[in-house]
């Protein structure tokens, strides 16, 4: 019997699996051992092995889609197929591999032929917009403060792997600001206010969400309306700040592009930290003893260097003194 790949759970809450690209090819040899394709989760990327020897007879689904989990996305057989099948998701027909040449009626002295297995689907933009990645190829263009969103600007296909991070340097290279180191800032304050001004805004007006407080501070910091998501270690809330009181703040609809990230990990053992930039500017918060420490990350085209320091200001100064800048 031919074996199924299924999309694994990697994750108690997951209900599908972003494949960011295929290793094998219809039709190629595959040892149990080897990497069949990669996944992403909300929380990371997986390589995936095939499972058992044989030869890919089909794959079920392009790089760039998603699959539930269950769901089969691959079929193993024993034997090579002689029509090997590449499938979308997304409606797209089967399409079936050169099938190989019959060796009983080929000619007696054929002209050799070099061949390569065909490049792995490469979408330009992802179904979502986020960016496809190997572990590998995030965790060094982090440490070389390289963004690989600027591969995407371009317009060059993902996933992307290590060898794309030569062409992103030398995009870098062409684009001064991009290649600006990303911004990280950081403000400590002895005693914060916000926890007492929280427990008063509830008894006092009513104002029970803490979380849109928090997201009210951040637009008030920015200084104009925004969609400001609230982040805690389980959950992320959208916020719809208008310039205005805080009791006007909203909940905003879900997969609204945030304009500003606070990351809430005062409840948390995490006293420091250092992310790199994201889609937006992110705003986190430590505790340290009884006041905090707030951290500014972002990519230097996010915000120019004087709207960084005023940002971190601001919201630093909402959360050691919160009446005061109601006043």
């Amino acid at each position: 019997m031919p074996h199924e790949v299924i999309m694994p759970a990697l994750g108690m809450a997951q209900d599908s699996g972003l494949i960011v690209a295929w290793h094998k090819a219809p039709g190629d040899e595959v040892a149990a051992g080897d990497v069949l394709f990669e996944v992403e989760t909300d929380k990371s990327t997986v390589e995936v092995e095939a499972g058992q020897d044989g030869f890919v007879a089909a794959l079920l689904a392009e790089a760039g889609e998603e699959a539930p989990v269950g769901e089969v996305i691959a079929v193993i057989s024993k034997e090579k197929p002689q029509d090997p099948v590449q499938r979308s998701r997304n409606g797209g027909g089967a399409v079936s591999a050169p099938a190989a040449p019959d060796t009983k009626t080929a000619d007696p002295d054929p002209v050799p032929v070099t061949t390569s297995a065909p490049e792995p689907t490469r979408p330009a933009i992802s179904a979502d917009g986020r960016v496809l990645a190997s572990p590998k190829a995030r965790r060094l263009a982090l440490e070389q403060g390289l963004d690989l969103a600027c591969l995407v600007e371009a317009g060059h296909p993902q996933p992307y792997h290590v060898a794309d991070l030569g062409l992103l340097r030398s995009l870098s290279t062409q684009t001064p600001e991009a290649a600006a180191s990303a911004r990280r800032l950081t403000a400590a304050l002895a005693q914060e206010g916000f926890s007492e001004f929280s427990a008063w805004a509830q008894e006092a007006a009513g104002l029970g969400d803490a979380a849109a407080l928090l997201a009210g501070f951040g637009g008030a910091s920015l200084g104009r309306a925004a969609i400001v998501a609230v982040e805690t270690l389980s959950a992320q809330r959208l916020y719809q700040v208008p310039l205005g009181p805080l009791g006007d703040v909203t909940e905003a609809d879900p997969g609204s592009p945030p304009d500003l990230c606070l990351r809430d990990l005062r409840l948390s053992r995490i006293s420091c930290v250092e992310l790199g930039p994201e889609n937006c500017p992110t705003l986190t918060l430590c505790a340290e003893g009884a006041g905090l420490v707030v951290t500014l990350e972002c990519a230097a085209r996010s915000l120019s260097a004087r709207e960084a320091v005023t940002l971190l200001s601001n919201f630093a100064a909402r959360m050691e003194q919160p009446v005061r800048h109601l006043l």
